[in-house]
């Protein structure tokens, strides 16, 4: 990137090297999702509270001790992945690209890239996106002080956000969706959102994509079910910080119970965190009412296989252009452009 647009964008962040992309207008977004998702069920006859609550900075540290517990398998495994081949993925990542980190989080994920494109000596623009401004400013003051090559900021506000934002900026981008982010879905709504990447890629644009394709129904289990209960902890706050958000507290721990749900078939394997309401649960003010025994979905985590990926990409109009697996195939990371030809079809 040329030095005009990195001195821009250094009068754009402030002192903490975060740029607000749209996260000081979060409060009012999240309301109008949240009263959505909880006033009226889905299509599917589902209450679904969304995973963007479970981020805020309560959210985050509950979230960094979930990443500590021994079997929390997912993001050990990816960081392992992720070192070993960064050295392949930066090779192809050309020297001027901007490298925008969709939902970056304690940026352990990442560094590996980073680290190996910094070691190549190419000059490279890293925006790490997320919702947590407290996190955001953490994380870059770590990487500033790490690099020489590669200019890091942070953008603060939603993947939206990100996209839009993204327009911006000239020259090759790569987008990176580490730690099961787009594709963990059931498959029309991961191809959906997929395609909202595509819409916001140019014909050089990459995309890396990790995501977990693990078959093992009881590694699985162990990895969202502590016997601590920081899982449950972390879950929990996600239905606390929504009554920050309606502006009123609707919800209390001791008015739900709180338990997973494995399902195997059809495939592919999947999870997700049930809250069962165990009396009449009334909020006047906010007008959110649920009976005893009503259900709200959250945190579903879809374990891919190799197969349903390709369908996905060639159905969204992304092409693989490399893969890589650790040797247990538990951990993917898929890299891929906008399908222009048509070849992956």
């Amino acid at each position: 990137m040329g030095d005009l647009q990195s001195t821009q964008l250094y009068r754009q962040a402030t002192v903490d090297g975060v740029i607000d992309i749209g996260g000081s207008k979060l409060p009012e977004r999240l309301q109008a999702i949240t009263f959505k998702h909880l006033n009226e069920p889905d299509q599917d006859g589902r209450y679904f509270l969304p995973d963007i609550l479970f981020s805020n900075d309560t959210g985050l540290q509950l979230w960094h001790q979930v990443n500590h517990l021994p079997h929390y398998y997912q993001t050990d495994i990816e960081v392992k992945l992720l070192e070993e081949h960064a050295a392949d993925i930066a090779r192809l990542i050309p020297a001027g690209s901007s490298v925008f980190d969709l939902g970056c989080g304690d940026v352990r994920k990442v560094r590996p890239v980073l680290d190996a494109l910094e070691k190549l000596g190419k000059d490279v623009d890293y925006y790490g996106l997320d919702l947590s401004h407290k996190t955001l400013a953490a994380n870059m003051e770590s990487l500033r002080s790490t690099y020489q090559f590669v200019q890091c900021f942070g953008l603060w506000g939603t993947f939206e956000d990100g996209f839009e934002w993204a327009k911006s900026i000239s020259g090759r981008r790569l987008f990176l969706s580490l730690g099961s982010i787009y594709s963990n879905d059931r498959f029309d709504r991961a191809v959906r959102y997929l395609k909202t990447c595509v819409g916001a890629m140019r014909p050089h644009d990459l995309m890396l994509i990790g995501i977990d394709c693990s078959p093992d129904p009881d590694a699985v289990w162990a990895s969202y079910h502590d016997s601590s209960g920081i899982f449950e902890a972390f879950i929990r706050n996600g239905f606390q910080h929504s009554n920050v958000v309606v502006g009123g507290q609707w919800y209390n721990d001791e008015d739900w119970e709180v338990r997973g749900v494995m399902e195997q078939q059809p495939p592919p394997l999947r999870h997700k965190f049930v809250l069962r309401a165990v009396r009449d649960v009334e909020h006047p003010p906010t007008a959110l009412c649920f009976k005893a025994g009503t259900e709200i979905e959250c945190y579903e985590g879809i374990k891919q296989t190799p197969d349903l990926m390709a369908r996905q990409l060639s159905s969204a109009g992304l092409h693989e252009l490399a893969r890589w697996a650790e040797p247990t195939r538990t951990i993917y990371e898929y890299l891929v452009e906008p399908d222009l030809e048509g070849k992956g079809h």
